[in-house]
């Protein structure tokens, strides 16, 4: 199963979605419902919905989504015991350096509300003037770091959550 973010478009209005991915089969989709000023070009989602694989259910918030804390709420009152959090945080590089160790720490606020893992998938580069560092992280319930690909480097992280 693979979650993987893309830009959909359904009847003229463009939205920044999630689709998860199971055997070749597009099997669902989370639009991002918290939207930035600089994504005004898309339409909030609103619906929520959770996925299983192996026992694991998991929901789904997109990067700045995880500075709500109804948009994790919305997942743990579906059941689920993950998110699942496709980010891209490229930012001009001020803003990047403002942001470089908040990123876990508003997703650990998410973990201690709710009781949920998540695990973050964020990019890491430069490109146009603008840089990113991650992280791509696994956080526990009590919102601890237990994996992490080092900042600034591409990586692979491979982790198992223990069945709920």
């Amino acid at each position: 199963m693979i979650v993987m973010g893309l830009i959909e478009t359904e009847n003229g209005r463009l939205f920044n979605t999630a689709v998860v991915v199971d055997r070749g089969a597009v099997i669902g989709r989370y639009r991002k419902s918290h939207l930035l000023g600089s994504e005004r070009i898309f339409d909030a989602g609103s619906d929520n919905r959770v996925f299983e694989i192996a026992g694991l259910r998991f929901g789904i918030n997109i990067c700045h989504d995880t500075n709500f804390p109804d948009a994790a709420r919305k997942v743990a009152d579906l059941g689920a015991s993950l998110i699942v959090c496709p980010a891209n945080n490229m930012l001009r590089r001020k803003a990047a350096e403002s942001f470089r160790d908040v990123h876990n720490s508003v997703r650990r606020e998410r973990c201690r509300e709710t009781g949920l893992w998540l695990i973050s998938a964020d990019v890491t580069g430069e490109r146009d003037g603008c840089i990113a560092w991650g992280p791509t992280a696994v956080l526990n319930p009590a919102g601890e770091v237990v994996a992490q690909v080092p900042l600034e480097k591409p990586g692979l992280l491979v982790f198992d959550i223990p069945a709920p």
